[in-house]
């Protein structure tokens, strides 16, 4: 026998005992009321939603901050997890430590405005949406009713194309490198268009050099940009870069310095430096700027932007049409099927 009301039910065992269904974690889970009487279960049905309202009121954003960090350990990648923290941490300084139910949208809106004053709307953006998986978690976690995101747009991001490198400022930089490891490094990823991230942690194992493939997935250690797996050609110049370096380090990574795994910070700051040594005609080049190199290199080809978009390993394609720009000469051939004549 089953009674429900909204998130919440009551059930008669074949013990004859009433237990309260309810949500937590996302899971269905039950509670015994200790009663035989459908009034007494009643009545247990209302203590229990009472005090699950009052936990609601007395969680802190403070707390909430803790509880949620402990929780994406488990969930994020440590690179996501310090992120996270210091977005977490700046919103918590912004709102003072006020009840998690004390938050409207208001505070989103003023904390998005001051925001915008300090960083770039991209930097915006990456926060509001850290901010809002947090609080979505919260709601799912029936500590937080209503959507404090409701309303709360996107910063507006100016529409600017990618930095990428020419081919002659490409050879420029390559010129300029001196470490062999780091100068291996700068030439795979354009020409496979992989992450920093991607490349650095690449093992052996996920290697086919006789079928010219290479599988980018979650380990252990590192994962994957929304935790998804792809396998990634690799093209002559990529095989023959990967063939003379297998076998000369005992370490599991492919890219490595002394024989051991490379930071990520490091080769950041290394190759920002060579940027500037370079004196290239723009100087906000960074490492990423080589997997727009390889895609803008590709469409400039005559790649179609389908074809890029699953060699980035991009979700939606709305992401890869930042290239569009580089291929309205390629359109002739498409034009021309039209003709009055």
């Amino acid at each position: 026998m089953s009674t429900t009301s909204n998130r919440f039910s009551l059930f008669k065992r074949s013990n004859q005992i009433y237990y309260i269904g309810h949500y937590q974690d996302g899971r269905r889970r039950w509670k015994s009321t200790g009663a035989t009487v459908k009034a007494d279960a009643l009545k247990a049905l209302t203590e229990f939603k009472e005090l699950l309202q009052e936990r609601a009121r007395s969680v802190s954003l403070e707390q909430f901050v803790s509880e949620f960090l402990a929780y994406g350990e488990a969930n994020y990648s440590p690179k996501t997890l310090t992120l996270c923290k210091a977005i977490l941490g700046r919103f918590l300084s912004f709102a003072g430590n006020v009840s998690l139910r004390e938050l409207t949208c208001e505070h989103v809106d003023k904390f998005k405005a001051k925001r915008l004053r300090e960083i770039s709307p991209v930097s915006v953006n990456v926060e509001l949406r850290m901010l809002k998986a947090a609080f979505n978690t919260a709601r799912r976690w029936k500590l937080l009713e209503a959507d404090i995101f409701e309303g709360v747009s996107l910063a507006q991001v100016p529409d600017r194309a990618p930095l990428f490198f020419t081919r002659s400022d490409f050879q420029r930089l390559l010129e300029c490198i001196k470490e062999r490891w780091l100068k291996d490094i700068v030439v795979f990823a354009v020409l496979t268009g992989l992450r920093r991230g991607e490349i650095l942690n690449l093992k052996w194992s996920d290697v086919d050099l006789q079928g010219k493939l290479i599988h980018i997935h979650t380990s252990s250690t590192f994962r994957t940009k929304q935790g998804r797996r792809r396998t990634v050609p690799l093209n002559d110049t990529a095989t023959v870069l990967l063939s003379s370096k297998q076998g000369k380090s005992p370490s599991e990574y492919v890219f490595t310095l002394n024989d051991k795994k490379i930071y990520e910070n490091w080769v950041t700051h290394l190759f920002k430096s060579y940027v500037q040594k370079a004196n290239l005609n723009d100087t906000r080049l960074h490492f990423h700027s080589l997997r727009h190199t390889f895609a803008s290199w590709l469409v400039q080809d005559g790649a179609s932007l389908y074809e890029v978009q699953k060699l980035l390993g991009h979700s939606s394609s709305k992401v890869t049409e930042v290239y569009s720009h580089l291929q309205p000469e390629h359109m002739h051939s498409t034009v021309n099927r039209i003709d009055l004549n």
